[in-house]
């Protein structure tokens, strides 16, 4: 849906690149060492911040995302913000893990798996301006522009269901990182195994959103044209799984979320689990929008009796 926040792109480019600076700033300073004067007032936090690093994240946060990006979107009144920040506040995550002054001198897993962090947020970074067509706050998430319409009081709802949600699933997803940066295990066979892995669903993921685009465009130009849509997505890794870009993803952050159990930190892969459990939700919600469509419903009801819903497998006979 089309977003009051587009009609400035100039605007929103600057408050991509400035709205997470508070963070930063306080990252620095806190973890610093708290030097006296202008810094001064955050010195009660510095034993929280060296000592209790999960709860410094979920601090910062709380403060500069759940409650920032809310405020900026009853300014804008439009969520577009989150949607870019999914792929980059993992990595900002991760970072602060790894230069924390109590972490593990940094080793080859750390290596591995921030190397695996980037690709992953750069394939999605692209994926995001490919889909919006490179502007920023054209539009909202179609599930928040849903909500907005259907709520009279989505001003105050949106704090809950956009923002305040957003931070177990992505302080969830980074804690195989903070188990990697403060709990030192040899590195061995299933390191790389895990990367490996890891590695295979970011490949999967964008062979899967490739083709999802490569579709979108084509129906564009066949209505260009004056031709009829193709209705179904079903050739490719489509033809395989109804959901294969959800699958690479979740192979991607399963696959990270084992070197928390290597390092003897198992308990970590809760946020991993909760963000499958929100995604199985979602992919609910995608598939009851996909029947919406009654000259689709016939031929997607037939596509969903052949196809795996999200592990690729060979279709079954109709």
């Amino acid at each position: 849906m089309e977003s009051p926040g587009g009609s400035r792109p100039w605007s929103n480019a600057a408050l991509l690149v400035t709205v997470m600076l508070p963070s930063v700033w306080a990252s620095v300073t806190l973890l610093g060492g708290c030097p006296a004067g202008d810094a001064g007032l955050l010195v009660p936090l510095c034993p929280m911040a060296l000592e209790q690093p999960i709860v410094f994240v979920n601090l910062l946060f709380f403060l500069n995302v759940t409650l920032g990006f809310w405020l900026i979107n009853l300014v804008q009144r439009s969520t577009w913000l989150i949607d870019p920040y999914w792929t980059i506040l993992p990595l900002m995550i991760g970072h602060l893990y790894l230069a924390h002054p109590r972490a593990i001198e940094a080793g080859p897993r750390a290596y591995l798996a921030m190397g695996l962090l980037w690709l992953w947020s750069l394939r999605l970074t692209y994926n995001y301006f490919r889909r919006e067509r490179w502007q920023l706050g054209a539009r909202e998430d179609w599930r928040f522009a849903k909500k907005r319409q259907e709520s009279p009081h989505f001003w105050w709802v949106s704090f809950f269901y956009a923002f305040l949600s957003q931070q177990p699933m992505l302080v969830g997803l980074t804690l195989p990182l903070w188990a990697i940066a403060f709990h030192p295990a040899p590195f061995g066979l299933l390191d790389g195994i895990c990367g490996a892995l890891a590695l295979t669903g970011i490949v999967i993921a964008h062979l899967a959103d490739t083709q999802l685009h490569a579709y979108m465009q084509e129906n564009e130009a066949r209505v260009a044209r004056g031709e009829p849509k193709e209705r179904l997505l079903d050739h490719g890794l489509w033809r395989y799984s109804r959901h294969p870009n959800y699958f690479g993803e979740q192979l991607f952050w399963w696959s990270l979320a084992g070197y928390g159990a290597i390092v003897g930190q198992a308990w970590v892969v809760v946020g991993t689990a909760l963000n499958s459990t929100v995604l199985a939700v979602v992919t609910v919600m995608v598939e009851k929008r996909m029947l919406a469509v009654p000259e689709r419903r016939e031929i997607y009801e037939a596509y969903r009796r052949r196809t795996s819903v999200l592990i690729p497998w060979p279709p079954r006979a109709s």
